[in-house]
């Protein structure tokens, strides 16, 4: 780890025209080369790397477009292979946090999410915020989630692997409240994958379950049955104190029966550590029960209802 940080830093270095290695000609020399050093203007800056380094940094500065001329390139006196400055790209061209609990493409996080909504927002007109915050969330979601996997396929197309791999299950109940005796459920289990890119995580998300649904100024019906919700997942490592995390996801399906349109969630929140495998999480969102499907998503205050959750899981 010391070695590859005095790597980089010393590349870093190299790219400003004050500092050089060599002469004009972008030389590297090797310890043995004593006279040419002293040869060197007095503005030259000289600093030395342990020869256990020079391959790994000939490979860079070679990668970089850097040419050895007569003198011995770093102990390393045949360029290196076309695999050698791929492996390199790899690797230099992420900054990937190895401290991350999610670093491992083995990681797995199960999870157990409660959410409701506590203040009945249908009952009321609490809730006139509830399709801003729902827009919002989800517009930021599928840009940003669009922009990441477009960089995700470029950089494979180009050689980049990305950071490692994440997933997630989750064990899921959540519900909405309005009148009295009106209320919507649902009990699912949900499976969230994806890959990280530096500190931060995509992925998608797909939910199973079942739902009871009883809403009369929505849809004069009890309706019960099978659900399916499916969207995209971002989550942004803070940093390895509290909170961990930042997420937002976007999810949106429907029921088994005909009767029922779109139903669509847009949740953000925070993840905090108790421990180095154990986790809790707060959320805040707002869902969209949108019968009418040739109505706009924001036209009825009343299809939408605020969402708060709280989540508990272990890191495996």
């Amino acid at each position: 780890m010391l070695k590859k940080f005095f790597t980089y830093c010393l590349c870093f270095i190299l790219s400003f025209p004050g500092y050089s290695y060599a002469e004009s000609s972008q030389s590297i020399y090797s310890p043995d080369s004593t006279y040419h050093i002293n040869q060197l203007p007095d503005k030259a800056n000289v600093i030395h790397v342990p020869p256990g380094d020079y391959p790994q940094l000939a490979a860079q500065l070679y990668n970089q477009g850097y040419r050895p001329s007569s003198t011995l390139l770093a102990s390393n006196e045949t360029p290196p292979n076309k695999s050698q400055s791929q492996n390199l790209k790899t690797n230099s061209s992420t900054d990937c946090n190895k401290d991350s609990s999610s670093t491992s493409e083995e990681s797995i996080d199960v999870m157990i999410d409660f959410s409701n909504d506590m203040f009945r927002s249908s009952s009321n007109s609490n809730n006139d915020a509830a399709p801003v915050i729902f827009v919002v969330i989800g517009t930021i979601v599928v840009i940003a989630w669009a922009l990441y996997v477009f960089k995700y396929l470029y950089d494979i197309s180009t050689g980049i692997q990305p950071c490692g791999y994440w997933s997630q299950l989750t064990f899921r109940t959540s519900r909405i409240t309005g009148a009295p005796d009106h209320y919507a459920k649902f009990r699912g289990i949900k499976y969230m994958t994806g890959f990280r890119d530096t500190s931060t995580e995509i992925g998608i998300s797909i939910e199973l379950g079942h739902a009871d649904i009883f809403i009369p100024t929505i849809l004069n019906k009890h309706l019960k049955g099978n659900y399916i919700f499916l969207g995209p997942v971002l989550r942004w490592h803070i940093s390895n104190t509290n909170p961990h995390y930042f997420n937002m996801s976007f999810l949106a399906g429907s029921t088994e029966h005909d009767e029922m349109g779109l139903i669509a969630q847009a949740n953000a929140g925070f993840q905090f550590a108790l421990s180095k495998n154990t986790h809790i999480g707060l959320s805040w969102g707002a869902m969209n029960i949108n019968v009418n499907e040739d109505q706009g998503i924001a036209q009825n205050q009343d299809d939408y209802f605020y969402l708060y959750g709280i989540n508990f899981g272990f890191n495996f």
